[in-house]
């Protein structure tokens, strides 16, 4: 099977890198060129240096032909560029972490950790701190302070509670009042007769008109004339 054009050129590179060394080597053992040869010398290098920039300007193009070519492929996969993102990132974080450096400092840092938590520096620190706490804990004063706590919390669930029980009946207590129920009748029977001569009557009257109605039958029945107010004489 044939290689590929780039491969041809890779071998051709190569090449070319191999023949410059060994005329380099070649140069650096012989004696002083004159100064004709020297200009030669350059002229062919100039020529060499066209040729390998066209073989790289080949190269890039080949490589965004197959850069283009992969992007389609994976357009087609549904590959998206956030997946590809990724994915790239994925593999760059599994990398680090398979890395030689990464399981080196991991090691180290848990190495660490446990001559710190097995020292005994750690160790009396860790009981001291343990001592200091029961001993807070089972003093007379932390327990005074929290039974006081406790008992104010309680005082004060109950306090609200009372209050809301004394609120709950006074209300009762107003509601269920003669005064209040007399008030009520009152004020729901002037409710009524007004609303029954509105709905009821047909003339136009107005609701100002058959509540005035009905202050007048409420006089009426007491005993009381109704007052009038004097006629205002305009002059001529």
């Amino acid at each position: 099977m044939a290689g590929s054009p780039t491969d041809e050129k890779q071998v051709d590179l190569n090449k070319d890198e191999h023949l410059f060394e060994e005329e380099g080597a070649t140069h650096a053992k012989e004696e002083p060129m004159t100064e004709e040869e020297k200009q030669r010398q350059m002229e062919e290098w100039k020529e060499e240096l066209a040729r390998v920039e066209g073989e790289i300007t080949t190269l890039r193009q080949v490589l965004g032909s197959k850069v283009r070519y992969a992007s389609e492929l994976k357009r087609k996969m549904g590959i998206t560029p956030f997946q590809e993102l990724k994915h790239d990132f994925s593999e760059g974080l599994k990398s680090i972490q398979q890395s030689e450096t990464f399981q080196k400092t991991n090691e180290s840092l848990t190495n660490l950790q446990a001559k710190i938590t097995g020292s005994t520096v750690y160790q009396k620190t860790n009981e001291k701190l343990h001592d200091i706490n029961d001993k807070i804990t089972h003093s007379t004063a932390y327990q005074k302070t929290s039974s006081a706590m406790k008992t104010a919390s309680e005082k004060t669930n109950e306090t609200v509670r009372n209050v809301a029980s004394s609120v709950s009946k006074k209300i009762g207590d107003i509601r269920n009042s003669g005064t209040f129920k007399s008030m009520e009748e009152k004020v729901g029977g002037a409710y009524a007769n007004v609303k029954a001569k509105v709905t009821g009557s047909k003339s136009e009257d107005s609701f100002e008109s058959a509540l005035q109605k009905d202050s007048e039958g409420n006089s009426a029945a007491n005993g009381s004339q109704p007052t009038s107010l004097p006629e205002e004489k305009v002059p001529l």
